[in-house]
């Protein structure tokens, strides 16, 4: 009994001299939480990658800044990597079907083409291919987005991107394997709109829980140029195996850097900065479910306030505090509240989705939007071609001028946007010139001599295009 009683002495000792509370030492017991300086670290949500680098210390100066680069990079490169592994179909399009573009038939072009397209069908086969993974990304974009918010979103973009590197390798082993089977590709393009369709949902929600209101159009009108970036590398990289020898490795590239891209997410990628014990961005504090420092006290009446005053405030009511670094960080108080905050968060269902005020207005925006972006990311290489006259490769090339007024056209209308605090007017904007921009990019491209206004117009086009993208994800997020 006497041993027993030493035993129990030294535990209480140990608990009561251990730098955390009940409720933490009790997680830390089961290794679920670590205390690192000022902050609390749940060891069950930090990825791999992210331990070793807190345990080498370069997170721990100005941890809140260091962790939201890191998320703005990783997210940024991520969707990068989606759109990248989107775009060899559309390159090896004039390989496939080196006819298709043109309005006469050409027996030898077909004939060096790649069965089933290289007939005078080739270009209804291309487009049900692409259909085909439109559809199947249409679809699963509202089982996805269900099955992001209630899951880990590291795990959730992991399995996504793992899936799309497959389904577009797949579409290259047909040149190795010689398949020609119409089914196949169908098949492997289903396969991967039911991945790809993973992307959206996961980065944006990640960047949610990262990024407050604060420069939003600016930042995420900069980080909108994924899109792009993507776009361009998926047709750059791709074109130079797109050959009728060689066009399988323009699938089978892109789906090795997607593959890599997946394991630096799983490694890095921290889902929600209450995992590392840091605070959650200003706009989530408005929500009724957090204590109050943007809603007045009880008993007194609502107004609005502003959102750096609400975070001053929130800090001088012992929220968070600040060291002499200016690094912010959680204390006991907030750091328990957040923990029953993340208990209480419930995922919100479609028809709860569509009472959130502006919802149905930016899809409707979005879904025209992308009528007309899709249209050119699947088919803007074989229109430069046939229409301008150029090789295979030059049309590739000269298609991504497209998307570099995309990057163009996203961050100005994010700066635009934070100048004049009317992110739906911008919106509104850039939709309205996109309409005379699209159409005199198509007709100049009618004409030998129409080159440069093509490539002018081509450009204007495509900044409002992906500007009016960049704003409907300001909104989203």
């Amino acid at each position: 009994n006497s041993i027993i009683d030493i035993m129990a002495t030294e535990a209480d000792d140990l608990l009561a001299n251990a730098d955390v509370s009940d409720t933490e030492g009790k997680a830390a017991g089961n290794g679920s939480v670590i205390v690192l300086g000022e902050r609390k670290v749940d060891t069950r949500e930090i990825p791999v990658g992210v331990w070793i680098l807190e345990r080498i210390g370069l997170c721990r100066f100005r941890p809140r800044q260091s962790y939201k680069v890191l998320v703005y990079f990783l997210t940024f490169f991520c969707y990068t990597c989606y759109h990248l592994s989107r775009k060899p179909f559309s390159v090896v399009k004039v390989v496939l079907c080196p006819g298709c573009g043109s309005n006469t038939s050409n027996d030898s072009a077909t004939k060096d083409g790649w069965a089933p397209f290289n007939n005078k069908n080739g270009h209804t086969l291309l487009g049900a291919v692409d259909y085909s993974f439109l559809f199947a990304y249409a679809i699963t974009m509202f089982i996805s987005g269900v099955i992001a918010d209630r899951m880990s979103l590291r795990y959730f973009l992991t399995i996504g991107m793992l899936g799309s590197a497959i389904s577009v390798a797949l579409v290259g082993v047909a040149r190795f394997a010689r398949i020609h089977h119409i089914g196949y590709f169908i098949g492997m393009q289903i396969f991967g709109g039911v991945m790809q369709s993973t992307g959206w949902p996961g980065v944006v929600a990640v960047m949610g829980n990262w990024f407050g209101k604060q420069r939003r159009g600016f930042l995420l009108g900069l980080w909108n140029t994924h899109t792009s970036l993507g776009n361009i590398l998926g047709t750059v990289i791709p074109s130079f195996w797109a050959t009728a020898k060689e066009w399988g490795w323009s699938f089978v590239v892109p789906a090795f850097i997607m593959a890599g891209m997946a394991v630096i997410i799983f490694l890095f990628l921290v889902n929600d900065p209450q995992h590392v014990g840091l605070p959650p961005p200003v706009h989530h504090l408005d929500q009724p479910e957090f204590p109050s420092p943007v809603r007045e006290r009880e008993g007194e009446e609502k107004k609005e306030i502003n959102f750096a005053e609400a975070e001053q405030r929130h800090r001088e009511e012992g929220g968070d505090t600040e060291d002499g670094d200016g690094v912010v960080l959680i204390s006991d108080r907030s750091h328990e509240q957040s923990d029953t905050v993340q208990k209480k968060k419930k995922a919100v269902n479609f028809f709860r989705a569509l009472m959130i005020p502006g919802v149905v207005e930016f899809a409707l925006a979005l879904f025209f939007n992308k009528l007309v972006s899709y249209t050119f990311l699947f088919w803007l290489p074989l229109y430069v071609q046939y229409s301008l006259r150029l090789s295979g490769k030059k049309a590739d090339w000269l298609s991504t001028l497209f998307d570099v007024g995309g990057i163009i056209g996203g961050i100005v209308a994010g700066l635009v946007s934070d100048l004049l605090r009317a992110r739906a007017v911008t919106c509104v904007v850039m939709l309205i010139l996109a309409v005379p921009s699209v159409s005199e990019s198509a007709g100049r491209a009618s004409y030998i001599d129409g080159m440069d206004d093509f490539t002018y117009f081509l450009i204007l086009s495509s900044s409002s295009v992906y500007a009016t993208l960049a704003m409907i994800t300001c909104h989203c997020i």
